[in-house]
């Protein structure tokens, strides 16, 4: 069995059924406001591990509570459906420790530590992106950290349906947080980020 996948929001290959593909691996991420259903023949059934943004745990959004909101419908959605973690950027081993005594009373709800991951992404955005500036990059996405922070964990990390901010969430467009494309993130870097890793065998796509 394949360890695992991480399956993204984009509008997605209505010619590839690749749900029984997905639900064969151990370990399947599924993202934010990801929706199941009618999409399992494309994007598979399974969640062991549901990551959310900060904003969509602590509430300052449109969506409000989105996990504590939804936590028991996607578990009784998903029997397999072990947490849900908190993917964001973290600079400061105290940032994620104020981040975690707020949730570690929850037994579902998990931060990620990515504060290595911030650093060598701001560290690939100035080798990359801005040589010689020492200028910090753009607010990274959450696809981009929650990839590198499992291939801190992983061998070898599955991708499918990502296609880097190019199209609307495959549920619809019911607004601005719906277009990735509109938001600040810098898809072009995230893109280089993943093909040096694709070259190295880290990474492969579905």
């Amino acid at each position: 069995m394949k360890e695992i996948v991480i399956v993204a929001s984009a509008q997605y290959d209505k010619s590839r059924l690749m749900g029984s593909e997905i639900d064969s691996f151990k370990e399947v991420v599924k993202m934010n406001r990801f929706v199941t259903g009618p999409y399992e023949k494309h994007l598979g059934s399974k969640c062991t591990m549901w990551v959310c943004n900060r904003k969509l745990i602590l509430g300052a959004t449109p969506f409000g509570y989105l996990y504590h909101d939804q936590w028991e419908s996607k578990k009784r959605q998903h029997p397999e459906l072990k947490k849900c973690l908190m993917v964001t950027y973290i600079k400061t081993k105290e940032e994620l420790k104020k981040l975690s005594e707020g949730t570690e009373r929850d037994e579902f709800l998990e931060v990620a530590d990515t504060v290595d991951v911030y650093w060598y992404l701001n560290k690939r955005w100035q080798e990359l992106i801005t040589p010689g500036s020492g200028s910090n990059m753009k607010k990274p996405s959450t696809g981009i950290l929650t990839i590198l922070y499992f291939t801190t964990l992983y061998d070898v990390v599955h991708l499918y349906n990502f296609d880097h901010g190019a199209t609307v969430h495959y549920w619809g467009n019911l607004g601005k947080a719906d277009q990735p494309m509109a938001a600040v993130h810098d898809w072009s870097f995230d893109k280089r980020v993943i093909d040096e890793l694709v070259n190295e065998g880290r990474i492969v796509y579905l």
